[in-house]
Protein backbone atom coordinates (compact mmCIF):
# COMPACT_ATOMS: atom_id res chain seq x y z
CA UNK A 1 0.00 0.00 0.00
CA UNK A 2 2.78 2.28 0.63
CA UNK A 3 4.24 1.51 -2.44
CA UNK A 4 1.46 2.31 -4.28
CA UNK A 5 0.90 5.74 -2.42
CA UNK A 6 4.22 6.59 -3.08
CA UNK A 7 4.09 5.59 -7.30
CA UNK A 8 1.10 7.64 -7.28
CA UNK A 9 2.40 10.88 -5.62
CA UNK A 10 5.52 10.38 -7.90
CA UNK A 11 3.16 10.82 -10.71
CA UNK A 12 1.19 13.75 -9.70
CA UNK A 13 4.71 15.70 -8.90
CA UNK A 14 5.86 14.65 -12.37
CA UNK A 15 3.23 15.88 -13.79
CA UNK A 16 2.89 18.87 -12.22
CA UNK A 17 6.60 19.55 -13.29
CA UNK A 18 5.86 18.87 -16.95
CA UNK A 19 3.22 21.12 -17.11
CA UNK A 20 5.38 23.95 -14.86
CA UNK A 21 6.19 27.26 -17.38
CA UNK A 22 9.65 28.31 -17.25
CA UNK A 23 10.86 30.85 -15.72
CA UNK A 24 13.00 33.52 -17.03
CA UNK A 25 15.53 35.36 -14.87
CA UNK A 26 16.92 37.42 -17.16
CA UNK A 27 15.81 41.30 -16.99
CA UNK A 28 15.79 43.31 -20.42
CA UNK A 29 17.01 47.13 -19.14
CA UNK A 30 15.70 49.91 -21.06
CA UNK A 31 18.37 51.60 -23.19
CA UNK A 32 16.87 55.63 -23.74
CA UNK A 33 20.60 56.24 -25.72
CA UNK A 34 22.81 53.91 -26.15
CA UNK A 35 26.25 55.40 -27.68
CA UNK A 36 29.41 53.76 -28.62
CA UNK A 37 32.26 54.93 -26.22
CA UNK A 38 35.53 55.18 -27.21
CA UNK A 39 39.29 56.44 -25.37
CA UNK A 40 41.95 56.29 -27.18
CA UNK A 41 45.79 57.59 -26.76
CA UNK A 42 46.10 58.74 -30.19
CA UNK A 43 49.87 59.81 -29.21
CA UNK A 44 51.01 56.39 -28.52
CA UNK A 45 48.08 54.79 -30.80
CA UNK A 46 46.39 53.03 -27.67
CA UNK A 47 42.90 52.24 -27.21
CA UNK A 48 41.93 52.41 -23.37
CA UNK A 49 38.45 51.73 -23.68
CA UNK A 50 36.04 51.10 -26.90
CA UNK A 51 32.38 49.85 -25.88
CA UNK A 52 28.74 50.77 -26.45
CA UNK A 53 26.94 51.79 -23.38
CA UNK A 54 23.50 52.81 -22.18
CA UNK A 55 22.83 56.47 -21.05
CA UNK A 56 19.62 58.39 -19.66
CA UNK A 57 18.76 61.65 -21.56
CA UNK A 58 20.44 64.34 -20.81
CA UNK A 59 23.59 62.53 -20.29
CA UNK A 60 26.83 64.40 -21.55
CA UNK A 61 30.07 63.73 -23.22
CA UNK A 62 31.56 64.24 -20.16
CA UNK A 63 29.08 61.81 -18.49
CA UNK A 64 29.93 58.87 -20.60
CA UNK A 65 34.04 59.37 -19.76
CA UNK A 66 33.30 59.64 -16.26
CA UNK A 67 31.09 56.27 -16.89
CA UNK A 68 33.87 54.56 -18.48
CA UNK A 69 35.59 53.68 -14.66
CA UNK A 70 39.06 55.27 -16.45
CA UNK A 71 40.94 57.86 -13.60
CA UNK A 72 39.18 61.29 -14.85
CA UNK A 73 40.95 64.19 -13.51
CA UNK A 74 38.77 67.80 -14.56
CA UNK A 75 38.67 71.23 -13.89
CA UNK A 76 35.54 73.07 -13.62
CA UNK A 77 31.77 71.65 -13.75
CA UNK A 78 29.34 71.07 -16.05
CA UNK A 79 29.18 73.05 -19.08
CA UNK A 80 32.48 74.50 -17.88
CA UNK A 81 34.49 71.35 -17.28
CA UNK A 82 37.93 70.67 -18.79
CA UNK A 83 39.16 67.71 -18.69
CA UNK A 84 43.08 67.65 -17.95
CA UNK A 85 44.07 63.96 -17.62
CA UNK A 86 42.65 60.40 -18.52
CA UNK A 87 44.01 57.09 -16.93
CA UNK A 88 47.35 58.60 -16.10
CA UNK A 89 47.95 60.56 -19.04
CA UNK A 90 47.99 64.81 -18.70
CA UNK A 91 47.38 67.11 -20.79
CA UNK A 92 51.20 68.44 -22.15
CA UNK A 93 52.84 65.19 -21.14
CA UNK A 94 53.47 64.56 -24.91
CA UNK A 95 54.38 68.49 -26.04
CA UNK A 96 53.40 71.92 -25.30
CA UNK A 97 49.88 71.54 -27.20
CA UNK A 98 48.85 67.54 -26.47
CA UNK A 99 45.38 67.35 -24.25
CA UNK A 100 42.33 65.45 -24.33
CA UNK A 101 39.92 66.64 -27.16
CA UNK A 102 36.65 64.61 -27.90
CA UNK A 103 34.90 63.58 -31.36
CA UNK A 104 31.36 62.35 -32.13
CA UNK A 105 30.41 60.95 -35.25
CA UNK A 106 33.71 61.18 -36.83
CA UNK A 107 33.33 65.12 -36.40
CA UNK A 108 35.21 66.92 -33.23
CA UNK A 109 33.10 68.35 -30.55
CA UNK A 110 31.74 71.73 -31.18
CA UNK A 111 30.65 72.71 -27.66
CA UNK A 112 32.06 71.56 -23.99
CA UNK A 113 31.80 68.25 -23.12
CA UNK A 114 29.81 68.74 -20.40
CA UNK A 115 27.07 70.86 -22.66
CA UNK A 116 27.24 68.53 -25.29
CA UNK A 117 23.91 66.22 -24.66
CA UNK A 118 24.18 62.41 -26.17
CA UNK A 119 22.08 61.13 -29.21
CA UNK A 120 21.07 57.51 -29.51
CA UNK A 121 23.44 56.11 -31.96
CA UNK A 122 26.31 58.62 -31.16
CA UNK A 123 30.13 57.62 -31.71
CA UNK A 124 31.89 59.22 -29.02
CA UNK A 125 35.93 59.51 -29.17
CA UNK A 126 37.54 60.38 -26.45
CA UNK A 127 40.90 61.17 -28.06
CA UNK A 128 44.62 62.45 -26.38
CA UNK A 129 45.99 64.77 -29.21
CA UNK A 130 49.77 65.09 -29.61
CA UNK A 131 48.63 68.84 -31.18
CA UNK A 132 45.21 69.28 -29.58
CA UNK A 133 44.50 72.13 -31.29
CA UNK A 134 45.49 70.21 -35.01
CA UNK A 135 42.41 68.12 -34.31
CA UNK A 136 39.71 70.86 -34.46
CA UNK A 137 41.36 72.59 -38.07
Amino acid sequence: MKRMLLAGSLLVLAGCAEKAEPVTTSKSEACDVKVDVSVVNHAKDKTLFDKALCFDQKETALDALEETKLDVVKTGKGEMAYVTAVDGIREKSAGASSGWVFGVNDKPGEVGAGSYQLKDGDQLEWRFEKDAVAYFQ
